[in-house]
């Protein structure tokens, strides 16, 4: 069998490529190579931004038409897709907004405004483990700053994602507006095509942008811990779970999913219960406290907060979790930044060795010249750690 040279390779490929054109430039085949080309130069005509925003609906197009269910971690990409589009087209703009006089004063003020919060919140942790002012521990200080950070960072984006759900209705109308008088694009270069449109699928997915951020808050917990803003939104979830489980207890009426069975036939039997008790409260209330299955139905019945498609009698998950579970991850963050927050304390903020008089084994923090702050290991508490103010008895000062 004879071996192709290298003199050879480039004629061998000029015939595959001419028999693979005379493949497509058949006539069954020309409206076919005519949709690619258009679709090609579609691809071409749009900037990076909304190749990321088409790449991400047209994956979820193909996930909801198959009737697939990839999980999050597919809603995930296409929000990371998404996200990679919007950064793309927005940092040009903060650069340009960062290097005016005006906008540079107006990043700086919010900068500063979210500072002060930070400082606050910061302060007010510190307290919380120590029973002391932050002014006395400053290290700590600095270092609970930087224990809320992710908080921050969870808020700041919350609220930009929130003002873009606000102003991108107006944005739209004004673009319908203007359109009649020949003005197609605000803000963007003479090349840009499909403003509304783009404008239209962005809003969407900035809607799922926001969902996303909420669940990552609820899952991670740092939702419910970064300003009052942020928790008091994630305790009107806990406070409205009480009330549906408040309201269980004392009337016996469960909220039913479509699959439970026994929480069904719990709730037939408990209507039973109640036509036979002909509207007697006592009998009503005993009657769904003393049913086995309610009760049991009544302890498993979290609410819960997410995104639900229903299809076909099929409820799918986009995003959702327990509200429970939501304040369980909420208090096990909290918890984690306390316990962190006094391991510095002790190791780098306190000494061992101090002019006032300390136990054995503790460790100190001079308040001022009359007051210390007594550090001591404690497993009986939860931090590990007890915090007591003393008097300082030094040799200047004595007894």
């Amino acid at each position: 069998m004879r071996r192709l040279s290298l003199m050879e390779l480039p004629a061998l490929t000029s015939q595959v490529k001419m028999k693979i054109s005379g493949l497509f430039n058949r006539p069954f085949t020309q409206p076919f190579t005519r949709m690619l080309s258009g679709l090609k130069q579609f691809w071409h005509s749009l900037n990076f931004a909304q190749r990321s925003y088409v790449t991400a609906t047209l994956l979820l197009l193909v996930e909801t038409v198959l009737m697939l269910d990839f999980g999050p971690w597919f809603l995930g990409l296409m929000c990371l897709l998404v996200l990679t589009g919007l950064v793309s087209e927005f940092w040009p703009r903060f650069l340009h907004l960062w290097h005016s006089l005006p906008g540079k004063a107006l990043i700086l003020l919010f900068y500063a405004v979210v500072a002060n919060f930070a400082l606050g919140n910061a302060a007010g942790m510190v307290n919380e483990v120590t029973g002391v002012a932050a002014s006395s521990l400053p290290y700590s200080h600095n270092f609970a700053i930087l224990l809320s950070l992710p908080g921050w960072f969870f808020i700041t984006s919350l609220l930009m994602l929130l003002l873009a759900q606000v102003a991108m209705p107006f944005y739209l109308l004004l673009l319908l507006l203007l359109k009649p008088f020949g003005i197609h694009a605000l803000w963007h270069p003479p090349h840009y095509r499909f403003v509304f449109t783009t404008a239209l699928v962005r809003w969407f997915w900035s809607i799922a942008l926001l969902i996303q951020l909420l669940m990552l808050g609820a899952f991670t917990g740092v939702g419910s811990d970064s300003s009052a803003f942020t928790s008091g939104l994630y305790e009107g979830f806990f406070e409205a779970d009480e009330k549906v489980q408040k309201q269980v207890i004392d009337t016996g009426i469960l909220p039913i999913q479509a699959d439970d069975s026994k929480a069904s036939a719990a709730a037939e039997a408990l209507i039973d219960t109640i036509n036979e008790g002909a509207g007697n409260k006592a009998v009503l209330t005993e009657a769904a406290l003393n049913n086995e299955s309610v009760t049991e139905a009544a302890e498993g019945s979290d609410g819960s907060f997410g995104v639900r498609i229903t299809r076909d009698g099929e409820t799918t998950n986009l995003a959702s979790m327990p509200v429970r579970e939501m304040k369980d991850r909420a208090e096990r963050y909290h918890s984690l930044q306390q316990s962190m927050l006094a391991y510095f304390i002790y190791v780098y903020e306190s000494d061992s060795r101090s002019r006032c008089q300390h136990a054995e084994g503790s460790k100190v923090v001079e308040l001022n010249d009359y007051e210390i702050l007594e550090i001591q290991k404690d497993d009986s508490i939860p931090l590990g750690y007890s915090y007591s103010v003393k008097r300082c008895i030094s040799p200047a000062f004595g007894q």
